[in-house]
């Protein structure tokens, strides 16, 4: 074998091996911070995935194919609270769409699509290369993956890389304040790939910065709790 594509396939083997080895441990942080009971294997497979991917045109990043296939979400729409980093540290709800079967993914898709060209003011088209895998806030709006832009091109530091957007419900033309020059719909930054939101909100990366900042600690039962939520900055709930 040609010795160049024998490397390529290596550092293609490496990347896959590394890629499942974060979703994996992910999946198990929430499992230690009280987020899932179990585990359970996904019914998804890379093959569907690829099937996918030739019917809608779409390139989907291997760590999003890692996740899919790796274990279900205990629900249809499942709900955790994480410490996110955004203008200044604090706890913030996500929904994320729980993906049963191949099936789910797809009507998710095609019903996102429907719903911005009935009604957001904007075509079907130019919202096919978004991909809506939850909802920002649990309430703001869909939390899509852009895939027009590269997970590893993200820059932390410029929002214009993030492949991570969500779109405001309360806005409805959405053609007019999403519309990009490429008459694709690009939305608001909400983080800046998909691994770093599972850092955030599977694995607790942020929890000790924001520890460290307001004085308090961290528990299941704190972010399942609105009162702290609410009212983390106050002396209360200081050690």
């Amino acid at each position: 074998m040609n010795s160049s594509l024998l490397y390529r396939e290596e550092c293609t083997y490496m990347a896959q091996t590394e890629e499942q080895a974060f979703i994996e441990e992910a999946f198990h942080k929430l499992m230690e911070r009280g987020w899932v009971k179990e585990l359970l294997p996904s019914s998804i497979t890379m093959a569907e995935l690829e099937d996918f991917e030739k019917n809608y045109h779409l390139t989907l990043p291997l760590i999003f194919k890692e996740y899919v296939t790796a274990y279900q979400l205990p629900e249809a729409d499942f709900y955790i609270n994480g410490i996110v980093c955004d203008d200044d540290l604090s706890p913030l709800w996500l929904m994320l769409n729980g993906f049963g079967s191949l099936k789910d993914l797809t009507e998710r898709l095609e019903s996102f699509c429907e719903d911005v060209e009935e009604g957001r003011e904007a075509t079907a088209e130019s919202c096919r290369h978004l991909l809506p895998i939850g909802d920002w806030g649990a309430g703001w709006g869909p939390l899509c993956l852009d895939l027009t832009k590269s997970e590893n091109d993200a820059d932390e530091d410029d929002e214009s890389t993030w492949t991570l957007v969500w779109f405001d419900h309360e806005e409805f033309n959405w053609a007019a304040y999403y519309g990009g020059a490429d008459g694709r719909l690009h939305g608001r930054p909400a983080a800046p790939n998909l691994r770093t939101l599972l850092k955030w909100y599977f694995c607790g990366s942020m929890e000790k910065e924001f520890e460290e900042e307001y004085q308090v600690k961290v528990n299941y039962e704190r972010l399942n709790h609105d009162d702290f939520c609410d009212s983390y900055w106050e002396d209360r709930w200081k050690e």
